[in-house]
């Protein structure tokens, strides 16, 4: 679940259904933890897909409006004509319809999200066959593993650190529970306002980053320089570094002048709680770096987590490029996708 669902759901009295992915086999367009909300028989937020796969979620959704309940979907991607309506994709996926009566869960894990912290929900289901009403209790859980709203069946709780720690979301057959992680907004720390930095904010605004620039240099620090929305802000990086917030769902870029303020910048990242952190630079340099972090006495295995060179390895060169590369490769971290093993097996 995205943290602007929840925002969504917890901030408005309309009435409305949750659609979400549930489990997908084969080829879909969208990945378990998809959502959509539905309001008056329309799209609100979101998406499953599109097409004639949505649209059947669509009229559902409104039904499980006007009668107040959960009803699950199987939507077969299957289609056969080029040139149909139908999804070609190859596929199926298990969507859940709930109409949202209770807002609770979603204000109080709101709450724990504009803190900086993980949350989890666990819906589990009965009455669970296929394009069948179902009956659905929620459960909300920290960071921690506690209950924040309603408690965990001891037999599901080996599984919560998992979910929270990966913010992969999952399906248990067997248990017909949908496990559903919830990180707060993503935030993008862009370490540098040169060129690099520039592509790179204007690219991330269209990916639902909250941006942050920072430059140490008045003149690649000037707010015209971003795009609308991007705070931009002068100062030294170890000062930056120190005052912004920093939790689970913060990605760091650090594509400053040289080395020696991109070391500045790392060894004071390291320190922090993030989910991504990269720095620009050749193979050498990467190298060159991590040795000096050792010697600094930081932990081998954040070392070893620096995506450095950062960027997925597409051979780019311009700024605009290697701005492809960076948020594809953030991209890959946000959805947990091992992009990296494909490129390579297919050199």
């Amino acid at each position: 679940m995205s943290y602007e669902i929840v925002q969504a759901i917890a901030g408005t009295r309309d009435e409305l259904a949750l659609v979400t992915v549930m489990d997908a086999r084969g080829s879909v367009p969208r990945h378990p933890g998809s959502k959509m909300l539905v309001r008056d028989g329309s799209v609100y937020l979101g998406t499953v897909g599109g097409g004639k796969g949505e649209a059947r979620a669509i009229v559902k959704a409104q039904e499980c409006i006007q009668g107040k309940r959960a009803a699950q979907l199987s939507l077969e991607f299957q289609g056969t004509e080029v040139e149909g309506q139908d999804m070609i994709c190859g596929g199926t996926a298990r969507i859940l319809v709930e109409y949202v009566g209770d807002r609770e869960p979603y204000r109080l894990a709101l709450q724990k999200l504009e803190r900086g912290e993980r949350t989890l929900f666990v819906k589990t289901l009965s009455g669970a066959a296929a394009d069948q009403a179902v009956s659905v209790t929620t459960a909300v859980l920290d960071e921690k593993g506690s209950p924040v709203y309603n408690s965990l069946p001891a037999r599901l709780r080996g599984s919560v650190e998992r979910f929270l720690d990966s913010g992969k979301p999952a399906f248990q057959e067997e248990e017909n529970v949908f496990f559903d992680p919830v990180f707060p907004e993503e935030k993008l720390l862009i370490l540098g306002g040169g060129y690099v930095g520039q592509a790179v904010a204007a690219l991330a605004a269209r990916l639902d980053f909250k941006i942050t620039v920072a430059d140490d240099r008045k003149e690649f620090s000037a707010a015209g320089r971003f795009p609308p929305g991007a705070q931009a802000v002068c100062g030294s990086y170890a000062e930056t570094i120190g005052k912004f917030p920093f939790d689970s769902a913060t990605y760091v870029v650090m594509v400053t002048r040289g080395h020696l303020t991109d070391l500045e910048c790392v060894r004071a990242v390291l320190a922090k709680k993030y989910r991504y952190a990269g720095f620009i630079g050749s193979e050498r340099k990467a190298k060159l770096l991590r040795e000096q972090l050792r010697s600094d006495g930081f932990d081998q295995e954040k070392i070893d987590a620096l995506h450095a060179p950062i960027g997925l390895d597409i051979k780019a060169e311009t700024p605009a490029e290697l701005a492809v590369a960076i948020m594809a490769q953030l991209i890959a971290v946000r959805r947990n996708a091992e992009v990296q093993k494909y490129i390579s097996a297919r050199r």
